[in-house]
């Protein structure tokens, strides 16, 4: 009988505990989180990734420890955060453009399987403009084309976004481009151009904003015409529809296998600062374009994009003369 009283007070607790929350959510975050940051610092993703950080310190209760890593057009940032361990302790922006690049635009297999990353959530998306140096006679992308040689742009790498959109500019417009490599951010590329290290770059307003003086804006990416250069024609007014969705999306994520009870608390912090209009406020001045997505909306930007890649393959081969 005694046996009997002990089983069943055994039993009883075991239920007990059972019904109590679990300690992956009750003790989570209780040390620093490291936020690993594709570009150097400096760059826009780092600005972003400090200013959440700030954030995430006040709510979260621990230090948010900010990593520029920069290299590979950004893949080495993506490629650290895919092999850390899956405990929520690092997270960071992966840059999905020169994944997606490797095995869309370049038939080449990307260093990760990006379709095994833990998504967090999509904060932003990138818009950029194509601008050249203000000395050269370019003023339109007519004279791109009438150049009669390949325009020499500034990249952050094979397959980065800048080389992307220099290509998939080129092919589309129709003259051939060359490249300037190994810039570790985009504002590199942007006073490369200024110095006249290139004659054309790839970027947003908040990257050539320090050198805007010494630069041309020839048209935005966007389907619009942009709040920052409201004079400069927008690939969707020339019917460049392809163009207007290649900007790169600033999504956080996590390794493969993170808990979802983990991924849970973080994107419960990052909806609270798309939500909150000081953070938005902040983010629009300083010139990131707001697209908060989930794990679902933030795939199905990618297939679009990775789509976009595929329909622009032949063009981009053609203008690098690849058959």
């Amino acid at each position: 009988m005694k046996l009997f009283k002990t089983l069943v007070a055994v039993l009883t607790l075991s239920a007990v505990a059972v019904l109590l929350p679990q300690p992956v959510l009750a003790d989570y975050p209780d040390k620093p989180i490291t936020f690993i940051v594709p570009f150097g610092a400096g760059s826009s993703f780092d600005a972003l990734a400090r200013k959440l950080a700030q954030r995430w310190e006040k709510e979260l209760k621990v230090p948010i420890v900010v990593k520029p890593l920069p290299g590979s057009g950004g893949r080495r940032g993506g490629i650290r955060i895919y092999k850390s361990k899956p405990d929520g302790y690092t997270i960071g922006w992966t840059h999905f453009v020169p994944f997606l690049s490797d095995l869309h635009l370049r038939g080449k297999k990307p260093s990760i399987d990006i379709r095994k990353v833990s998504i967090i959530y999509q904060i932003a998306a990138s818009q950029f403009y194509v601008f050249v140096n203000k000395k050269l006679p370019y003023k339109s992308l007519d004279d791109l084309k009438n150049a009669g040689k390949a325009i020499k742009f500034a990249s952050t790498g094979i397959g980065a976004i800048t080389w992307v959109q220099a290509n998939a500019l080129g092919a589309t417009v129709g003259f051939p481009v060359k490249f300037v490599l190994g810039y570790k951010k985009l504002a590199d590329g942007a006073l490369a151009v200024a110095k006249g290290d290139a004659e054309a770059g790839v970027g947003g307003a908040i990257h050539f904003r320090a050198v805007k003086d010494d630069l041309r804006p020839l048209m935005f990416f966007g389907p619009k015409r942009d709040r920052f250069y409201p004079d400069v024609v927008s690939a969707g007014e020339l019917g460049y529809t392809k163009l207007t969705n290649l900007g790169a999306p600033r999504v956080i994520t996590a390794p493969p296998g993170t808990p979802e009870s983990r991924l849970k608390v973080l994107r419960a912090a990052a909806i609270r600062a798309v939500n909150d209009k000081s953070f938005v406020d902040w983010a629009t001045e300083t010139g990131f374009y707001m697209n908060p997505q989930g794990p679902a909306g933030t795939w199905k930007g990618l297939d679009t994009k990775a789509k976009i890649f595929r329909e622009l393959k032949p063009l981009v081969d053609k203008a690098t003369r690849k058959k």
